[in-house]
């Protein structure tokens, strides 16, 4: 046993390596083709230009894992052992710089030219029609008595009426919800619906699910699960175009009482919220979604655990694409894999396109970055795979990005402008057309997060499934509004914006329900509900009634009280504005001296 010295100490040990032993060396074993794959097409098709690269679909999970966990070591010469190994492989990828022989595009979208232009309430009505308002009228009222212990004997009108007043909260903001009622901050449009009082009331005991219910404990957004469903269904039933993105979609909230459910996304404006897998259009129709419940969230459907939970996701949304065949579908870098777009392509005919991380590659070797951004902007590389119809293109701008997909490639290269910090202004740079399309058509589920930015509804509530809701109205107003704009410009009409679209939904909403303000109607007494016909008079400031000038009382029309609790006057200050009552006999009081001394 080899000893040392410590410098330190001065004792004799042995040393490190030799306590621990030698460290064992691990060598990988490189599986060669089968025998039935022949090498006589590389040698006819190579050149300088074009270099055949194999590499196994089984490679490209970790590029960091260990060799052995790569290949496999196997060098049996038993047939059906050897075929077992093939399939463990996967598919082999045959990377050419060649011409990619299946480009092509999307069917141009068609869609039904209606007869005229409809109202902005009916387009939001095919999202949440009577249905769904009468679904959350009688939730609502069973949950105040499970609360409670009575009914709140709310409607569906009166539903309509609150959605429609936090739609125009939505675009008229004020920092706190008792300003839109407050004297000196009122809003008519707002404040003349409903009191304040029972506003409230109905914010406290909105719900949409009942508690009692024996799913309530397996599904974690039980709690808003009809209204999901409900407008998961109206969605898909809108006809559709015939290019899509897939992407992610957050909604705020920072609270703690949904626990796990609660995302964080550092890239993402709204770091904190739940996250929303959704397929759009490219002007931003939302046509299909999932929440993200962790493990649950694929609860009942059929997984396939080699795409991970990306690709399922990508795989889920695609169910319920009408016409795959006549589609593409855009995702990032997130969701894209070699697998995952063959079987898009293999299994339904749907053609696809992203960008892609370089430890997805699959052994598809393209030019370093720092080449690539040595020969300036613009520049470009790519591998093709006509086999798998599959091309990778690498593109340099400020920093590279590569792409992959099932039906474009580098062909043909357009220009697009660019500043350029040592000329001073803006130039050409050539762009491949995988990366053209890309920029065309992936914005769609960030266009949609951008319009329910816009006129976000106020959500705050303790409650963690209300900010879905208000969520899912803000997307309908969305839907609806691109449906309106869609169907004005078949009939060569001009189409309203969207601020004054949403504007209209939430007065369709309001007013035919105005008059009906105040206590909803199945009274036991059937006695009349109260209205408040006039507003509080507001009360001056100190400095005014206590400055001794000019306060005389002058005879008005008769109301109530200033300081007493019953009882009518028309004595009115002239100066204050406010009633006063002097009164004589047997209880005398001056309520009007009162009021204007400390």
């Amino acid at each position: 046993m080899a000893a040392y010295m410590d410098r330190d100490t001065g004792h004799e040990g042995i040393s490190t390596s030799t306590f621990y032993g030698t460290r064992k060396r691990e060598v990988a074993s490189v599986v060669l083709p089968p025998d039935g794959s022949s090498d006589s097409d590389e040698d006819e098709g190579t050149s300088e230009d074009e270099e055949d690269e194999l590499y196994t679909e089984g490679q490209c999970q970790d590029s960091s894992s260990s060799s052995s966990d790569q290949f496999s070591d196997s060098s049996s010469d038993d047939e059906a052992e050897e075929g077992a190994n093939h399939s463990k492989r996967g598919r082999m990828f045959r990377w050419r710089k060649t011409k990619f022989e299946h480009q092509s595009t999307a069917t141009p979208s068609c869609f039904t030219t209606p007869d005229e232009l409809s109202t902005p309430l009916t387009y939001f009505s095919k999202f949440f029609d009577e249905d769904i308002f009468g679904t959350i009228a009688h939730q609502t009222n069973l949950y105040s008595c499970q609360l409670i212990g009575s009914s709140i004997n709310t409607d569906a009108s009166e539903i309509k009426a609150f959605i429609g007043m936090k739609l125009m909260m939505g675009v008229v903001k004020m920092p706190a919800v008792e300003n839109y009622w407050a004297t000196d901050t009122r809003y008519d449009k707002v404040a003349d619906v409903m009191p304040l009082k029972r506003y409230k009331c109905l914010s406290r005991m909105l719900h949409f699910q009942d508690n009692m219910s024996s799913d309530s404990s397996e599904d974690r957004l039980a709690k808003i699960r009809p209204v999901l469903d409900h407008m998961r269904g109206q969605c898909m039933e809108i006809e559709s175009e015939n290019q899509f993105s897939i992407d992610e979609m957050m909604v705020p909230y920072k609270g703690k009482k949904a626990g796990s459910l609660r995302q964080y996304l550092p890239s993402k404006p709204k770091k904190w919220g739940f996250k929303i897998f959704v397929r759009a259009g490219v002007p931003g129709f939302v046509y299909d979604f999932m929440v993200y419940t962790g493990k649950s969230t694929f609860d009942g459907a059929s997984l396939d655990k080699e795409f991970g939970l990306c690709g399922n996701v990508v795989l889920q949304l695609r169910r319920t694409i009408r016409n795959p065949s006549n589609c593409v579908v855009y995702f990032d870098n997130f969701f894209t894999s070699l697998r995952l777009i063959t079987h898009l392509k293999e299994s339904m005919g749907l053609r696809s396109l992203g960008t892609i991380r370089k430890n997805r590659l699959m052994g598809c070797t393209l030019e370093e970055d720092r080449d690539l951004l040595r020969r300036g902007r613009g520049s470009f590389d790519f591998r093709v795979d006509n086999d798998a119809k599959l091309a990778v293109v690498k593109w340099a701008d400020n920093k590279t990005v590569t792409l992959v997909s099932s039906c474009a490639s580098v062909r043909p290269v357009g220009q697009v402008r660019r500043y350029s910090k040592e000329e001073k202004k803006k130039i050409s740079v050539p762009c491949p057309k995988i990366v053209s399309e890309y920029n065309t058509h992936m914005g769609g589920v960030d266009l949609a997060d951008m319009m329910i930015a816009l006129y976000r509804t106020p959500a705050k509530s303790h409650r963690w499934y209300l900010a879905i809701f208000w969520q899912m109205v803000d997307i309908a107003v969305n839907n609806a509004w691109l449906l309106h704009r869609r169907d004005a410009a078949q009939l060569g009409q001009k189409h309203h914006c969207l601020k004054v679209f949403r504007l209209d939904v939430a007065k369709g909403l309001i007013y035919p329900e105005k008059q009906k303000r105040g206590r909803p109607k199945g009274n036991e007494d059937n006695t009349p509900p109260r209205v408040i016909k006039q507003p509080k008079v507001p009360r001056p400031v100190d400095d005014m009634i206590y400055d001794r000038i000019d306060h005389f009382p002058i005879v008005s029309v008769k109301g109530r009280y200033r300081m007493c609790q019953d009882g009518q006057t028309s004595i009115v200050c002239q100066k204050c504005k406010v009633r006063l009552c002097i009164v004589t006999g047997q209880n005398p009081r001056n309520c009007f001296h009162s009021f204007h001394c400390q």
